[in-house]
């Protein structure tokens, strides 16, 4: 084979392998999706594991919680029975490790009773994985 047939080749093979890695909506579902699953199991413990060490998060009420200590304390101050289901959402990429993803959720009490959200999160790859850096979350307006 010439040398300019070695590199075309080379070249198919490398967009191949590329277009088969999920992009930043891909990436930010599946975690997403993670993200609901372990929600909804009501271990704050669990929740917490899915942050990063040093996580902001402005979740329901007025007081800013940092860290995996902070995210912590706030899911574990829930009310009993909440869960969540998310909705439609966006993700942009700013680089290979860190994604934006805005989109709504809804929190279900277990009286039944609906909370629709807006819900955005800060995605940072930290060994491999995705982690939520920064989170914040408010009741959509009427």
């Amino acid at each position: 084979m010439t040398r300019t047939a070695l590199t075309l080749r080379d070249l198919r093979i490398l967009l191949s392998i590329s277009a088969a890695k999920a992009g930043p909506n891909e990436d930010a579902v599946a975690m997403r999706a993670t993200w609901e699953q372990t929600f909804n199991s009501g271990d704050a413990d669990k929740i917490a594991a899915l942050y990063t060490k040093d996580a902001m998060m402005f979740g329901s009420t007025a007081q800013l919680f940092t860290g995996t200590d902070g995210v912590r304390t706030y899911f574990s101050k829930l009310p009993a029975g909440i869960k969540v289901k998310m909705g439609d959402q966006q993700a942009i990429a700013h680089g290979p490790d860190l994604l934006f993803s805005s989109g709504f959720a809804d929190f279900t009490l277990a009286n039944g009773t609906v909370l629709p959200y807006r819900l955005t999160l800060a995605l940072v790859k930290v060994d491999g994985k995705w982690l939520v850096a920064q989170h914040h979350g408010s009741p959509v307006p009427e």
